[in-house]
């Protein structure tokens, strides 16, 4: 029970950082289509020291359900929250075989969590876009031509090349995770 509540903390703060960053510098296209980039980073450190406090199995199946409940209507079709609980799915499958013990396993996990992230919200920029006009309609006009902007700069190569520096930035965020890990927090006796 008290790995729950510790795992429920640490997903709060990272919902809360998530949308508070996506909520101010998000309003920029450019930086809301490599936002999974940006939030690989803190997210990495968040996840380590999870990871850490509560050693539970399906850490990260239960983070990617937490928010992929959060972001379950800010795609058509519920595709970004269904994205990122299949990436925590795949990414405690990837934990769990690579050995929970081991850093890399850990590292792996969360790009793998990051992984759905970024598909969650690039797939529906790049194939889904009139659905996507359709949904947002409904939120007003400065949010629509944001996401219009969005769309035009979307395709296919571009979703490539973001989630590829997602699981890049995921790893840089693990690694600087760990490094917290062992120079801060141990000696302030968090971890």
């Amino acid at each position: 029970m008290r790995y729950l509540i510790t795992i429920g903390i640490f997903n709060a703060l990272i919902i809360g950082i998530f949308m508070l960053l996506g909520f101010t510098i998000g309003l920029i296209p450019v930086i809301l289509i490599f936002m999974p980039v940006i939030l690989a980073i803190p997210g990495g450190i968040i996840f380590m020291l999870m990871l850490t406090k509560a050693p539970l199995r399906g850490v990260f199946v239960i983070s990617g359900a937490l928010l992929g409940l959060v972001m379950i209507n800010m795609a058509p079709a519920g595709m970004f929250g269904l994205s990122i609980f299949l990436g925590g799915v795949l990414g405690e499958l990837v934990f769990e075989l690579l050995g929970r013990e081991k850093f890399a396993a850990a590292a792996t996990g969360f790009a793998c969590y990051m992984l759905g992230f970024a598909v969650g919200e690039s797939f529906p920029l790049t194939f889904m876009k009139e659905a996507y006009l359709a949904q947002q309609a409904a939120n007003g006009a400065e949010q629509l031509s944001i996401l219009q902007q969005c769309l035009d700069y979307m395709n296919p190569t571009l979703l490539v090349i973001i989630c590829l520096l997602t699981v890049i930035a995921a790893y840089v965020g693990s690694l600087w995770g760990r490094r917290l890990l062992r120079t801060h927090f141990k000696k302030a006796g968090i971890a």
